[in-house]
């Protein structure tokens, strides 16, 4: 499973929107869409994701 695919799965577990991501980060919600938007997604994004899984477990 891709970094991608993760990282969606945790934002739909949390209901999140683009919006969301962005007040939580501190960027703009244009920003996160580009971002996210790309092939690899960024290293806190992985991180959450990471974070994400290991508290399921």
């Amino acid at each position: 499973m891709t970094w991608k695919h993760r990282f969606n799965q945790m934002k739909q577990h949390f209901g999140w929107s683009y919006d969301d991501i962005a007040k939580i980060t501190g960027n703009s919600t244009d920003s996160i869409r580009t971002v996210l938007n790309r092939k690899d997604i960024p290293r806190w994004a992985k991180l959450a994701v990471w974070v994400f899984e290991q508290s399921k477990k």
